[in-house]
């Protein structure tokens, strides 16, 4: 594929079929992106910015880009651009939902362990449910 015609904004699987959609679920929940460094990140928002000016760098394969892609949609909010906070992207549900999940069900024996591990396992949720909330559109006082 000509990169002059690569819109990387383009789903990279048929979204039509359940096998495309579970292909892209995997590939934006993908455990390993967390551990990539800021400097990486940035760079991969750099190459998906440059590739969407039209200006993507000489000598760049479509399989570069659909990686640096992968990592932008992994890191940064798709509303505001800002990168996300590391604990609240999905890539980071799921070792931290199991790491909240193994904690509960070991410290379960008093009602203080109990009402703490809940109220963790409740604050991850609500700050993953945060950063990955609607940006485009502003939340209302009420």
């Amino acid at each position: 594929m000509a990169l002059s015609s690569f819109d990387i904004d383009a789903p990279r699987w048929d979204q039509t079929t359940f096998m495309g959609r579970l292909k892209h679920f995997f590939n934006i929940t993908d455990c390993r992106t967390v551990l990539l460094s800021d400097s990486r990140l940035d760079e991969a928002k750099a190459l998906v910015e440059s590739c969407r000016a039209g200006s993507a760098p000489p000598g760049t394969s479509v399989e570069q880009l659909y990686y640096a892609k992968k990592l932008y949609d992994s890191a940064f909010h798709p509303d505001t651009g800002d990168r996300m906070n590391l604990i609240g992207r999905m890539s980071f549900q799921v070792p931290g939902g199991m790491a909240i999940t193994g904690f509960m069900l070991q410290f379960y024996r008093t009602v203080p362990a109990v009402v703490f591990w809940q109220w963790v396992n409740q604050s991850f949720n609500a700050l993953v449910n945060y950063t990955n909330r609607n940006a485009a559109s502003p939340i209302s006082p009420k």
